[in-house]
């Protein structure tokens, strides 16, 4: 059927409509063939008179015209189609295969029409068919020569009825048939159409509920956390000259509720920040190696194994350890190439940042990115390594732990 479709196709037929004037003119030509085909096998000689052989063909021709122009017009392709067969009938010679394009005309109204408007078109011209064809037995015609009256020669009224409803509710009750299942899965696909909207505006409902109770909960440990660290360092203010080992326990107190306070957050933010369309990811770092070559740096990319997946703050921190590695070379190695090195292993990925020697001196102070990039590593299971590189130069470099799978 493809390969069938594929060659309309290459003939013109790239739309329904198209395919049916495609299909309309090959029966057609093939029904010429039969001229030279009758001569043939006639000795040269017609096997009717020579203009009995030119209606029936010209009739025939326009029988295989009403299937080019069903999709067009399909009631008016019907009653051409059957006022058609109903003249092939008054010849005393005609084409058997007259009367394809009425079955086929039948079929497309029933399945483009609505069913009332199909049913009432298909037993007018069923009723037509049946008063043409006895009109035309009483006048000497013959049934029998045409596909439609089913080689019956019109002897009883009552049999060309039953054949002509015959003739036009099968191809009509089929049409039905297709229009009711086009109908019954267009509304599927509309239904689950709706049905995912549904579940994506559910989804974000839901997203937007949890941010906003994980807000809370942020607002929440904020307000508790720093309001003790606040008392706390009332308190060793107060003892730093009367106690000071006291004074020195209070900041450790200090030291280790923001410790805690800063993880909690941390994981708080990490969370809301999911479902941020722009959050930092190791996928996303092409990003910043497009800025640092913008801004004249030489900068490699080499990823190698097969791409895992992170967890949420494994995959922030590996971005944000890039992002401070070319931060970093660009200030204190400015000139020199930067290649950044990403490989999975089945323990985990390893991230590093590797700047060659200087070629000026760097301009850039200290600062508090490398302290904060090993908390960050830290705080998601993984480890980091700072110091110079292999044949000179400076090298950052971190093994992150892959997100845990969850077994079926």
């Amino acid at each position: 059927m493809t390969r069938w479709r594929r060659s309309l196709a290459r003939l013109g037929g790239h739309t329904p409509a198209g395919r049916d004037t495609v299909v309309a003119a090959v029966l057609a030509v093939l029904g010429l063939g039969r001229i030279p085909l009758a001569l043939l096998l006639n000795d040269g000689r017609l096997p009717s008179a020579g203009w009995v052989v030119a209606t029936a063909t010209v009739l025939s021709t326009l029988d295989f015209a009403a299937i080019a122009l069903r999709r067009r017009t399909p009631l008016p392709a019907l009653g051409g189609a059957v006022a058609v067969v109903l003249a092939a009938t008054a010849l005393p010679a005609a084409y058997w295969l007259t009367g394809i394009g009425v079955v086929v005309c039948a079929y497309t109204v029933a399945t483009l029409l609505p069913r009332g408007q199909a049913v009432v078109a298909l037993s007018v011209a069923a009723a037509a068919h049946a008063v043409g064809g006895i009109v035309s037995t009483a006048l000497g015609g013959h049934l029998h020569l045409v596909a439609t009256f089913w080689a019956y020669d019109g002897g009883a009224p009552a049999s060309v009825v039953l054949i002509s409803a015959g003739t036009f509710a099968l191809p009509g009750l089929v049409g039905l048939y297709v229009q009711t299942t086009r109908a019954y899965a267009a509304e599927l696909a509309a239904r689950v159409g709706r049905l995912e909207e549904e579940r994506e505006l559910r989804a974000e409902a839901a997203a937007a509920q949890e941010r906003a109770r994980i807000a809370r909960e942020l607002h929440d440990v904020a307000a508790h956390d720093l309001s003790a660290i606040v008392v706390q360092a009332g308190a060793a203010d107060r003892l730093v000259e009367r106690d000071p080992a006291q004074a020195r326990d209070a900041l450790r107190a200090i030291r280790t509720q923001g410790r805690r306070t800063l993880t909690a957050m941390r994981q708080l933010v990490g969370i809301m920040r999911a479902g941020d369309t722009d959050v930092a990811s190791l996928s996303t770092v092409d990003g910043l190696v497009t800025a640092s070559r913008d801004l004249g740096m030489t900068v490699t990319v080499e990823v190698t194994g097969t791409v895992a997946p992170l967890s949420p703050a494994a995959d922030i921190a590996a971005y944000r350890l890039v992002q401070e590695g070319l931060t970093n070379a660009r200030q204190h190695a400015p000139g020199a190439a930067v290649s950044i090195a990403v490989v999975y292993r089945a323990a985990g990925v390893s991230v590093t940042v590797r700047n060659g020697r200087a070629e000026a001196p760097g301009t850039g102070g200290g600062g508090h990115g490398l302290v904060g990039m090993r908390e960050r590593i830290r705080h998601c299971g993984g480890e980091l390594r700072v110091g110079p590189a292999d044949g000179g130069g400076w090298e950052i470099a971190a093994r992150l732990p892959l997100a845990r799978q969850e077994s079926a």
